[in-house]
């Protein structure tokens, strides 16, 4: 990993967080350490994936990463632990991601498109081969559904829940809290969502464009629903194209973060599962900026050297 990115990503974090963080939660506070710097920790350790005692080693050797993180001392393991578990709480993590999904600019005519799916995460750190030799065993995941603003890849709302299950639950909760983030024009779902009540309420109530496939009900039988009858004759697949995107972020995800979460109660989980969403808001942001800086740089040398 370059050097130079990760300290753009501890910098953004702790930017970022101090926007949303007060300094310190209370007036009596020890004020040894601030709030953002050890929410921007937590999302080192999910952007290196890490452990608690790893971070805490990866600090003490590092003085130029605990600049950027403004810290004056190295804190311990265990406060990253109790931070974590006491402090950070799903709604902070909600307004953090938000606040990380602003730093994209956004269209001047507004026709923005998102798309909605779940995947799945691990709650154990099994192997896959323990999984399969239990076969009457029940592999438990966490659920994670998501709304990807598909021309920077951005993760816009993210709820979670326990699995197994159908993300479809989440549709509605997923479009009002992405909708003051971004006026969302055009919405791709897979035929897990396919409802006529949710193409209802996505165009007439919220006036947004939803596309999703009407696969549900008997093979080749029309439907008598108007917008679901309609996705069957006219389905727009060009413009369906787009709902990839999403796969493409939980593959990014799945590969730089992992698959499973390392906690192991359900409420740290959810939370772990939020701060891997903040995550890679910011590496987004960090690699949309290097590749813009990078890109500056040869055109001026080039343009030098002609």
């Amino acid at each position: 990993m370059p050097r130079q990115d990760l300290l753009q990503f501890a910098r953004l974090a702790y930017r970022l967080a101090g926007y949303v963080v007060p300094p310190y939660r209370s007036q009596f506070s020890p004020k040894k350490f601030t709030q953002p710097s050890l929410l921007a920790c937590l999302c080192l350790k999910e952007y290196l994936t890490l452990d608690y005692r790893g971070l805490e080693a990866l600090l003490v050797s590092a003085a130029e990463l605990r600049a950027a993180l403004g810290l004056r001392a190295v804190p311990d393991h265990s406060m990253f632990h109790w931070f974590a578990r006491h402090q950070v709480k799903p709604r902070l993590l909600i307004q953090v991601l938000e606040a990380a999904a602003r730093l994209f600019p956004r269209r001047r005519n507004g026709r923005h498109v998102v798309a909605v799916d779940a995947t799945g995460l691990s709650r154990r750190l099994a192997s896959r081969y323990y999984v399969s030799r239990l076969r009457h065993w029940r592999h438990p995941y966490l659920l994670w559904s998501t709304v990807v603003w598909t021309k920077p890849l951005v993760i816009c709302a993210q709820p979670a829940q326990r699995g197994p299950g159908s993300g479809a639950r989440f549709l509605r909760a997923l479009v009002t809290q992405a909708r003051p983030l971004l006026p969302i024009h055009r919405l791709l779902a897979d035929a897990d969502d396919d409802s006529e009540a949710h193409h209802r309420w996505l165009r007439e109530d919220c006036g947004i464009e939803s596309i999703i496939p009407a696969t549900k009900g008997r093979h080749g039988q029309p439907t008598q629903q108007p917008y679901r009858r309609w996705m069957q004759r006219y389905f727009p697949r060009r413009k369906y194209g787009q709902r990839w995107m999403v796969e493409t972020v939980y593959s990014v995800v799945k590969r730089k973060f992992g698959e499973a979460l390392t906690t192991r109660r359900y409420w740290q989980q959810v939370k772990q599962a939020f701060l891997r969403g903040i995550t890679y808001n910011l590496y987004r942001a960090v690699q949309l900026g290097v590749l813009l800086w990078r890109w500056l740089c040869h055109r001026i040398l080039f343009a030098v050297a002609s």
